[in-house]
């Protein structure tokens, strides 16, 4: 009898996080996954007790990937809008895992890593305009839930393959869109503190 091959939990996850960057969440299943390794799937619940316990360690390989977008976005000159140009462009880049992250997760809780919540990175993109235009939290936060419902918009229409923009007419639409709300709070603020 030929010897067992034996897999990493660190190599069925790299195996899985590439099956569905290449093919989406749906190929992620034991016989596919066994299929990409050249082996059975007794590895597979080796090391992980469910395909959803290793759709977890997936999951947060993803984040892990998205963060790093997000963190070149954040050292941008403007880290305001390099956020929301790195949530853009790793939907561009990375379609099927933008996907995976944030719309496809069937049964779990959504992804909050950009989106308006209580999650990490919006707090730190948030934090962007407190720091670079002294904005108070609430008026922060007003401001950032209408623009990352925006731009997560554009990110929708390329992990779809339906963007018709370049990343020359996203900065401008960004630049404008972000003007015209940032107009929009400070009259709304300084008609708050008028009355």
């Amino acid at each position: 009898m030929p010897p067992k091959v034996k897999f990493s939990r660190e190599q069925i996850v790299d195996a899985a996080y590439e099956l569905i960057r290449k093919e989406g969440k749906d190929a992620l299943t034991a016989r596919n996954l066994a299929s990409a390794l050249g082996t059975s799937t007794a590895p597979i619940f080796t090391a992980f007790e469910s395909i959803e316990a290793l759709t977890d360690a997936v999951t947060a390989r993803a984040m892990a990937r998205y963060d790093a977008y997000l963190s070149e976005g954040l050292s941008h000159p403007i880290p305001f809008k390099g956020a929301g140009c790195a949530h853009i462009r790793f939907a561009k880049d990375e379609p099927l895992l933008f996907r995976f992250l944030f719309i496809e997760r069937e049964g779990q809780p959504p992804v909050l890593h950009y989106l308006p919540g209580s999650g990490y990175n919006e707090e730190r993109v948030r934090g962007t305009l407190e720091s670079s235009y002294g904005y108070e939290t609430e008026s922060a936060k007003r401001l950032y839930n209408h623009l990352s419902v925006y731009v997560h918009g554009l990110a929708m229409l390329y992990a779809f393959g339906h963007c018709v923009f370049d990343e020359k007419d996203i900065d401008g639409m960004l630049f404008e869109v972000f003007h015209a709300l940032k107009a929009k709070n400070e009259v709304k603020d300084k008609n708050h503190d008028q009355n």
